[in-house]
């Protein structure tokens, strides 16, 4: 079973992307914070991250520097979400494997995670 990490600040939106994710068969452990995902287990890497851009003590922007700049992780997808930037604002700072922007379809978000587990 392939796991995701997702750090989403919104309880609507994390519980809507963990159920439509759960339901195809995928294993999601989400964080509402930067906080609470740096406290994760480090034994475990997952097979995608989904960051949201804006979160209430850092940035998806940041993390996904951190994941990108990392040897071990460098190589696992990362997806941005956010409402306020575009892929090409994303990319001069973090080069993110694939973009959501909000609000989102959701057939549209499963399609990309899909596309993107499936070319790894």
């Amino acid at each position: 079973m392939r796991k995701f990490f997702l750090v989403e600040d919104d309880q609507a939106i994390r519980e809507v992307v963990e159920l439509v994710l759960s339901s195809e068969n995928y294993e999601v452990e989400s964080f509402s914070t930067v906080s609470d995902f740096t406290k994760r287990d480090f034994n475990t890497n997952p097979d995608l991250y989904i960051f949201d851009v804006m979160l209430p003590d850092g940035s998806g922007i940041d993390l996904c520097k951190e994941i990108k700049s990392d040897m071990q992780n460098k190589d696992i997808p990362i997806i941005i979400m956010s409402a306020h930037a575009t892929l090409d604002q994303l990319w001069i700072n973090c080069q993110p494997d694939d973009f959501i922007p909000k609000p989102f379809d959701i057939d549209t978000m499963l399609l990309k995670v899909k596309e993107i587990i499936e070319s790894k």
